[in-house]
């Protein structure tokens, strides 16, 4: 698929789009097969390497959205459309793109997190709750946004790794001094579990996939202090 074609696409379709060497099956010689819209259709979820890769983007949001919060001194709250939108109805999932389209905001792409000082904490929840909390600031202009942005002090793109820590080259490297640990010696600590989990669409189609649960982030001193310098 070109990139031309994929940027003309419409976003739901893009998100979960199917390229040729995907397609398992040919039909040759049928005029019409009832229930090949639906088995072939891009805008009908694909499946469980969509939906881990969703809920691991989601995962991570959330992990850098309770490590700010920790601190006492920062908030974040979502911005981009991962954050907000369902993830365990088919249809909903749907609905919420073509909404995002409607909006004429489906090609843009907005980062995952804005983080702002606790201070203006009062000032981001008024505003949230003008436009009808965190789920809208999808659907809305940033040209709408401004006063909420003039406020962030850092926006986030989140991911997280997809290495076992313990498997990797440098895993028995020799611990180091951690700032964290007041200057003792140690590791980082807390590992994500993977738990199992589905979805079943309107017509009993059960999509299981793996998702993370668990773990947790702290912000280095020297995380803070950049942060601070804002």
């Amino acid at each position: 698929m070109t990139n031309k074609n994929m940027t003309e696409m419409h976003p739901f379709e893009r998100m979960l789009s199917v390229s040729t060497a995907d397609i398992e099956l040919e039909i040759r010689g049928i005029k019409e097969v009832a229930w090949a819209d639906f088995l072939l259709n891009p805008r009908k979820l694909r499946g469980s390497d969509f939906l881990m890769r969703w809920s691991q983007g989601v995962w991570s949001e959330k992990r850098l959205i309770d490590a700010s919060n920790k601190t006492e001194q920062f908030y974040a709250i979502p911005y981009g459309p991962s954050g907000t939108a369902p993830t365990n109805d088919v249809r909903a999932f749907e609905l919420y793109f073509e909404r995002l389209e409607a909006a004429g905001l489906g090609n843009i792409k907005r980062p995952d997190l804005l983080i702002f000082k606790i201070a203006d904490k009062p000032f981001v929840d008024k505003f949230l709750k003008s436009i009808g909390g965190e789920a809208e600031l999808p659907f809305i202009a940033e040209n709408k946004l401004q006063d909420l942005i003039s406020k962030a002090i850092i926006a986030v793109e989140c991911e997280n790794s997809l290495w076992i820590a313990e498997k990797m080259p440098d895993y028995k490297t020799p611990m180091k001094v951690q700032k964290r640990l007041g200057g003792k010696l140690g590791l980082a600590k807390e590992r994500p579990q993977l738990v199992p989990a589905f979805i079943e669409d309107k017509n009993g189609h059960i999509l299981p996939y793996v998702k993370f649960e668990g773990g947790s982030l702290e912000f280095t001193d020297e995380a803070l202090n950049i942060l601070k310098q804002f």
